[in-house]
């Protein structure tokens, strides 16, 4: 299988937005439709470092354009693909073999079999108009010169994208965005096994945060726990290994040097990102007992999650979810407390929170496979702020929870 692309889900996406190719070109979707790096050109984030063509025919093959600079890469993570390449500002030159000479000589003999026109050049960074005349090659070979294209407009620049519809003249180009969100809505077991995996070393980490963890520490110092409880348990894993740590110490919120002091609230909202894929969850501590207050906080955060988490399966709708939950805060007192969301996809993106959310507005049905992030965020200044997240791999039967540390308030020390 080539990259995360579920093919015979995707055709049927196209078919119901009415386009024939899905051309993507940011760095994050790239990865997901090969399981290759877009490459360093990727980092400039702007189109043309190079394009991935997603034909809705199943018959035909996932299409490529990278920098010249990483086809070798592209070729053994996406085997079966068609792969054209564009030169990028980074020389990599082949040592000529079974040959003798100066040092010199063996490199030029090197360039020298790469075939290159005597005009040839590389450009400062890369080509946005070179790369898509290859985008145009491979549209050609599959016999989609003149097809609908969906392109992740959500990325592209307004200036790329008006170049990239003029060098496309007989390509109808539309926004292939939302295409894209609903076939990562969906989650294969690698990326499954890869979101469980993050919720594992993020538990492991905030294990080692409530253990170690004492009143003096800086809120660097408790990062600094956590960090190593994830770098501990991931010891050996062969995939990278991120985290992003959203950390709120004391009833109101302290600067990044202050010291945790007996009462303080502390919560952890943690983003344990593994291969590409960001796992989302929180928990909440107070060092020594808490007070009446946050206890009871804490305690409406519960039965609110547990309420919005018996309504969170196959066919109900996330705006159903939302409403149960904000009810079930107007029930316990807070009947003007409004949250946007309640929680979230998540995968691979540039940020831990993805489409579809869980929100009053949304009409996203939600299916097996689907893999969420639900919260009960409640941040009330000069008390605490607390969250409450989980993540859940939806089934048929319901949400099956991928964390196993219990959400009651914990308390250090």
């Amino acid at each position: 299988m080539t990259g995360f692309v579920d093919r015979e889900r995707a055709a049927h996406v196209m078919e119901q937005a009415g386009i024939e190719a899905l051309v993507l070109s940011a760095p994050e979707a790239f990865h997901y439709a090969t399981g290759a790096w877009i490459g360093p050109a990727g980092l400039f984030r702007r189109a043309g470092a190079g394009f991935v063509v997603i034909p809705a025919r199943q018959d035909l093959p996932i299409g490529v354009v990278v920098a010249d600079f990483n086809v070798a890469q592209l070729r053994i993570a996406a085997p079966e693909a068609v792969v054209r390449s564009h030169p990028i500002w980074i020389e990599s030159v082949p040592l000529a073999t079974g040959t003798h000479g100066l040092l010199d000589e063996r490199i030029e003999a090197g360039l020298a079999a790469l075939g290159r026109a005597p005009d040839f050049s590389r450009p400062a960074t890369f080509d946005l108009a070179g790369s898509v005349r290859q985008l145009q090659a491979l549209l050609a070979e599959f016999g989609l010169e003149r097809a609908t294209l969906g392109i992740d407009l959500d990325f592209i620049p307004a200036a790329d994208f008006a170049a990239i519809q003029a060098l496309l003249p007989d390509c109808p180009v539309v926004d292939g965005s939302s295409v894209l969100d609903r076939l990562r809505s969906i989650k294969s077991q690698r990326e499954i096994d890869l979101l469980q995996q993050g919720i594992f070393l993020s538990e492991a980490g905030l294990e080692r945060l409530q253990v170690d963890a004492m009143a003096g520490m800086r809120q660097a110092d408790l990062v600094a726990l956590y960090r190593k409880g994830v770098a501990e348990a991931a010891a050996g894993l062969s995939h990278p290994v991120v985290t992003a740590e959203y950390v709120t110490l004391g009833a109101r919120a302290k600067g990044a040097d202050a010291r945790a002091e007996a009462g303080d609230p502390l919560k952890c909202d943690m983003v344990c990102t593994v291969g590409g894929y960001a796992s989302d969850m929180s928990r909440n501590f107070t060092f020594g007992a808490p007070s009446a207050d946050q206890a009871e906080l804490h305690a409406i955060a519960e039965r609110a999650f547990d309420d919005g988490l018996a309504v969170l399966i196959p066919g109900n709708t996330l705006a159903h979810v939302h409403r149960i939950t904000t009810e079930s805060l107007a029930r316990q007192g807070l009947s003007s407390y409004r949250r946007g969301h309640f929680g979230h996809s998540v995968g691979q993106s540039v940020f831990s929170e993805q489409w579809p959310f869980i929100a009053a507005d949304s009409d996203v049905v939600i299916e097996a496979g689907m893999v969420l992030a639900f919260e009960i965020p409640l941040y009330i200044d000069g008390l605490a702020s607390f969250n409450l997240e989980d993540q859940f791999l939806i089934t048929a039967d319901g949400p099956l929870p991928m964390n196993r540390l219990p959400r009651r308030l914990e308390r250090i020390g």
